[in-house]
């Protein structure tokens, strides 16, 4: 399995590189679309600005760089959707990125648009974005059909789920699931909101004021008693699993490492799935967190070419993490089923 490593700056990507990433994907954000749409209107999932190139003179030497390691990469523009004057804007942006730049490919969530690239540059790589929701057989049938080469699996999918998926798939399309860092409350390709630890809709709705009903709605009163107990208990669970999912408010561990989702000690039966890449998130993140979070993926891979059996790998994967309150909760994992 190739990892699949984020970079925001040019000074991350040796760094990276010789610490085991086997591809990079990065957004790009230029002044252009900066003029004509502010920060109304992202470009990709992670902006307007932060976490995003805004030179395309820093992209062709992204590029540059990472090629003279051999790492392909990947530029994203997967906003749920684009405009029809947006798509005639990105597709020329787009041609000069491969053709002066060297880009390798791009990812995209907007099932229109990866039609209107595929039109416009039958050779170009293409990643169907996790915001494609790409959640049973049929979709990874109609996505080949349309042409993308990846298919990259949304959070919420079970290794069960990807074990289906990567057998439709297989000798068909390359697959990539989620191993670290940003989680997602809600089904993201079903969400219209920003993707962000801060104001978002779903890290505010568990302070949102609210009343718990009874089902049914015969009764407009809140519940009371033992019900009413058990409903303020579930809302509390509600609000640590959106602590979890956002980071853990960017907390640490006692060794310095940074926590939030993760799937650690799912990699051994990730692997078996034929999955083709394990994606680590956060183009957002310091370049410390990129490093630690690929340095502990690339520790608990390490095991898995030992021929080191599972459960240990589960154990040392814990170990490396050394947040056992948080392991133990499971609201941290993105493969709850497969956790020790």
């Amino acid at each position: 399995m190739r990892l699949t490593v984020p970079v925001s700056n040019l000074e991350e990507v040796e760094m990276l590189a010789e610490n085991g990433a086997g591809e990079f994907f990065c957004g790009y954000v230029p002044p252009e679309w900066l003029e004509r749409y502010g920060g109304a209107f992202w470009l990709n999932r992670r902006g307007p600005v932060v976490g995003n190139l805004v030179q395309r003179d820093d992209v062709s030497l992204l590029t540059e760089r990472s090629h003279a390691f051999g790492i392909p990469v990947h530029v994203t523009f997967n906003a749920p959707y684009y405009t029809p004057e947006q798509q005639e804007f990105l597709l020329p942006l787009i041609a000069r990125l491969a053709r002066e730049s060297g880009i390798d490919g791009v990812i995209v969530s907007d099932v229109g648009f990866l039609v209107a690239l595929r039109c416009a540059f039958p050779e170009l790589s293409i990643h169907a974005s996790s915001v494609m929701a790409t959640l049973n057989p049929g979709m990874v049938d109609f996505l080949e059909a349309l042409g993308a080469r990846r298919v990259i699996f949304p959070r919420s999918l079970g290794v069960a789920d990807i074990e289906a998926l990567c057998d439709t798939a297989a000798g068909r399309l390359e697959t990539e699931a989620f191993v670290m860092n940003e989680g997602c409350v809600f089904e993201e390709g079903y969400c219209m909101t920003t993707h962000r630890s801060v104001g978002a809709l779903c890290v505010q709705l568990p302070g949102v004021p609210h009343r718990v009903l009874p089902l049914g709605g015969e009764r407009s009163e809140s519940l009371a008693g033992e019900e009413g107990e058990r409903a303020r208990e579930l809302m509390g669970a509600f609000k640590d699993w959106v602590w979890f999912q956002n980071g853990c408010g960017n907390s640490m561990n006692s060794s310095g490492m940074p926590n939030g989702p993760c799937g650690l000690c799912a990699i051994f039966d990730l692997a078996r799935t034929g999955v083709t890449s394990l994606k680590i998130s956060g183009r957002g993140a310091s370049s410390y967190r990129k490093l630690v979070s690929l340095q502990m993926v690339r520790g608990v891979l390490d095991l898995l070419g030992r021929g080191v059996p599972r459960e240990e790998v589960a154990r040392k994967a814990m170990a490396l993490r050394n947040t056992p309150k948080f392991c133990e909760a499971r609201y941290m994992c993105y493969y709850r089923e497969e956790a020790s």
